[in-house]
């Protein structure tokens, strides 16, 4: 008999909870690519200015008529929102909370794992919700003297500027 046969054979893997360890490290660079992606993709701006300049230089509105007043030119800026931002660091904290009462491993890895999709899933329907949403406003709509704009808050943030138009 010899004694390799009578040996248990052991696997040496790490320390003790390293599968949680790796599991964290995932989610943190899920949530850092996250935080990148919605900050690149979350920039997007529009401009319109009814109306315009006639060959002798007066102003045009948006009817087409001459008008005395120069016409005003609007222009709509999407940016991300600060409650997205909050909205990751929240699913991040409460997962790690999770994860520490956790009854035994398999349940932190769950934990951890519902935390990265809930992530990419957050991020993603708040890009295509605002840029969606962002592309929909009627900017032909801004010709009358009140309006609003919706935004899908909480989602993105529209920020409406209003200038008159300039002959250069």
């Amino acid at each position: 008999m010899s004694l390799a046969s009578t040996t248990p054979a052991t696997t040496t893997t790490g320390l003790p909870g390293v599968a949680i360890i790796a599991e964290i490290r995932r989610v943190l660079i899920t949530t850092l690519v996250a935080v990148f992606v919605y900050s690149s993709l979350m920039v997007a701006s529009r401009s319109y200015c009814p109306g315009g300049v006639d060959g002798s230089g007066g102003f045009i509105g948006a009817s087409g008529q001459p008008t005395d007043q120069a016409p005003v030119c609007i222009d709509l800026t999407l940016r991300p929102s600060p409650l997205v931002y909050i909205g990751i660091a929240a699913i991040v904290l409460i997962t790690l909370g999770r994860v520490m009462k956790a009854s035994d491993e398999r349940a932190a890895l769950r934990a951890l794992n519902r935390a990265a999709i809930g992530i990419a899933a957050l991020v993603a329907v708040a890009i295509v919700v605002s840029v969606v949403w962002f592309f929909l406003i009627p900017m032909e709509g801004f010709t009358s003297d009140s309006w609003t704009v919706f935004s899908p808050f909480p989602f993105g943030n529209i920020d409406v500027t209003t200038t008159p138009m300039t002959v250069e």
